[in-house]
């Protein structure tokens, strides 16, 4: 079960560290910063109550102190905008803004491609054959890639 475990951290940090250069190139964001967007979406999309600062630490698995400097980031950067919540002035409501939206509606298809390419580049010795049929939906053929660090677009990760 460990060395389960161990293959499959190494595949999550290979693929995080592809995803985290293309968000870098293409967008300008980590992949923290745009999955807290992507948190922030899906909590306005769903119509429950605001997002508060401790509500994107628990979703994010950053510290309180981690979360703030992201949401200052993303602020400094124009993407969110925070207000005392209502019910609460020692809480902190986030919304995002309509740059925001604009960088989701162009980094959604982004990051999807980019997760699938750094699959399809993975070599199946580096991890769980199983796994990667998974990941790729492939049945067969699973990453064939001689270096196993180019995207379908010819991009290294």
């Amino acid at each position: 079960m460990i060395e389960r475990w161990n293959r499959l951290d190494r595949l999550h940090r290979r693929i995080e560290t592809c995803v985290e250069r293309r968000l870098q190139r293409q967008l300008g964001l980590s992949g923290r910063e745009f999955h807290a967007l992507s948190i922030l979406h899906a909590r306005a999309s769903a119509a429950v109550r605001p997002l508060h600062l401790s509500d994107l630490a628990a979703e994010t698995g950053l510290s309180q102190s981690a979360t703030s400097r992201l949401v200052a980031r993303l602020q400094d950067r124009g993407l969110i905008s925070t207000r005392s919540a209502a019910h609460d002035r020692r809480s902190v409501d986030l919304r995002l803004t309509p740059v925001a939206h604009e960088v989701l509606r162009r980094g959604t298809p982004l990051l999807d491609r980019a997760v699938h390419d750094a699959v399809r580049a993975l070599s199946v010795d580096d991890t769980d054959r199983d796994l990667l049929h998974y990941l790729d939906g492939r049945a067969a053929g699973v990453g064939s890639k001689a270096d196993g660090h180019m995207t379908a677009d010819g991009a290294s990760c």
